[in-house]
């Protein structure tokens, strides 16, 4: 009786066991940049540190060079505790594999890569 009851109990507690899986935090340090051709020179990089700097060069009445701390909530990066006078993208959403930086403010779009 007691081989009868602890055999479901064992398979119970294995099966409950195995459906835990790893979940992985992507690696969202780097630097992610737009291509080496486009004259937008716009650059974002995260450091282990938890700071950050980002560069938008693109417009040369407004250009931004800010420092800063970052956030990860899910896969979204959160760009706070900068100084700077002009309003930029500060919420990024990262890809899956971790190689792709999106941002949208009003209109505008920017994708930016992992270098």
């Amino acid at each position: 009786m007691k081989k009868l009851i602890n055999t479901p109990f064992s398979v119970i507690l294995l099966l409950t066991l195995f459906s835990f899986t790893q979940i992985t935090e992507l690696d969202f340090v780097g630097t992610y940049g737009v291509s080496e051709n486009d004259p937008a020179r716009i650059e974002l990089r995260l450091n282990k540190d938890k700071t950050f700097t980002y560069k938008d060069l693109s417009n040369s009445d407004k250009q931004i060079d800010v420092k800063g701390n970052w956030e990860a909530k899910n896969n979204e990066i959160l760009l706070k505790n900068y100084d700077s006078e002009f309003s930029f993208h500060t919420k990024w959403k990262i890809s899956e594999e971790g190689m792709v930086a999106k941002s949208r403010k009003g209109m505008t779009f920017y994708t930016l890569v992992k270098k």
